[in-house]
């Protein structure tokens, strides 16, 4: 048993010890990132089912995934950065393309065609708990805290508020709901191992793991969805453009500077941010008008993102 334990908690502390630089306390424009990504992320709901009208869920991912590291890796060689190439940081590039990108958005396609997007919102509000598991055992300065299980409680108090009324009325799939809940599980673990490439430009990381996500996922889309025979609509390729700029390229660099500089825990905020901004955009595109209950929900998820963050004094 002695051993057992020992061996443990070696591969503890060496998990801890490749993590990046440490952490600093959020200031306000690391609010502002986890807003503006809140908001891109927030749209994608509404992009997805309407580019899900033409595109198949892995199409709808290789195209993400394509045009948006297409774009990255063009600012980075416009800009003279360049990938430190080693056979670690590749790997661990392969790695975060893959859960980052490749496999969540794959498995949110396929679960929006079983459930609504009320359901798929409120089911990856579930990845703070996880990342909040993950994060103790993977991080030295990113531990566990009673605020932060409070902060998590709270804020997903606020998203239930928001979208119990959706989620009662809406279609469920438990398969479509299984995959949401692992897509968001597939977050949690790339955001952690995003920290253990903390020293790397942020611009030249979000590049080259989508380049590598585009890698695995392109022989798929040209063998299972050539191009030459995919039919679309404008509305179906505009919301995939969007799909691919947007919440793709310019809102994953915001999470990786995040990550790097505030940690996972207080990237997974994000999850009660994203219905919110679903609301919202609903709102200013769609007329539904805002509710009580929508500004209820906002006072408990900024209150469990301030809960969250609040450090002891002394």
């Amino acid at each position: 048993m002695p051993a057992r334990i020992t061996k443990f908690r070696v591969v503890v502390s060496t998990l801890q010890e490749i993590n990046g630089p440490a952490l600093r306390k959020p200031v306000f424009w690391d609010y502002a990132r986890l807003l503006g990504a809140s908001a891109l992320w927030g749209a994608s709901f509404l992009l997805n089912e309407v580019a899900l009208s033409d595109f198949s869920p892995v199409a709808i991912a290789t195209y993400r995934i394509t045009l948006a590291s297409i774009a990255l890796c063009a600012v980075c060689y416009w800009l003279g950065l360049r990938l430190p190439f080693d056979r670690r940081t590749a790997l661990m590039l392969v790695a975060i393309g893959v859960l980052n990108s490749v496999v969540p958005f794959s498995l949110i396609g396929w679960g929006q065609l079983r459930i609504d997007s009320a359901t798929t919102a409120i089911l990856l509000a579930s990845t703070p708990f996880t990342t909040l598991l993950l994060s103790h055992f993977m991080t030295r300065d990113d531990r566990f805290a009673w605020n932060k299980l409070l902060g998590l409680l709270l804020g997903f108090l606020g998203v239930v508020v928001l979208l119990g009324q959706g989620v009662q009325q809406g279609n469920g799939s438990l398969a479509g709901m299984l995959v949401v809940i692992l897509a968001g599980g597939c977050y949690s673990l790339s955001s952690l191992l995003i920290r253990r490439l903390g020293d790397m430009n942020t611009l030249v990381l979000v590049a080259a793991s989508l380049a590598a996500g585009a890698l695995v996922m392109l022989p798929l889309l040209f063998w299972f969805y050539p191009p030459w025979d995919q039919p679309y609509r404008h509305s179906s390729l505009s919301a995939l453009l969007f799909l691919a700029v947007g919440p793709t390229a310019i809102a994953y660099v915001l999470r990786a500077q995040i990550v790097q500089l505030n940690g996972a825990v207080f990237m997974s905020n994000v999850g009660y941010l994203i219905p919110l901004f679903a609301v919202l955009w609903g709102w200013l595109f769609l007329a539904q008008q805002p509710s009580l209950v929508m500004w209820l929900a906002l006072a408990l998820i900024l209150g469990g993102i301030a809960l969250g963050q609040r450090r002891k004094s002394g």
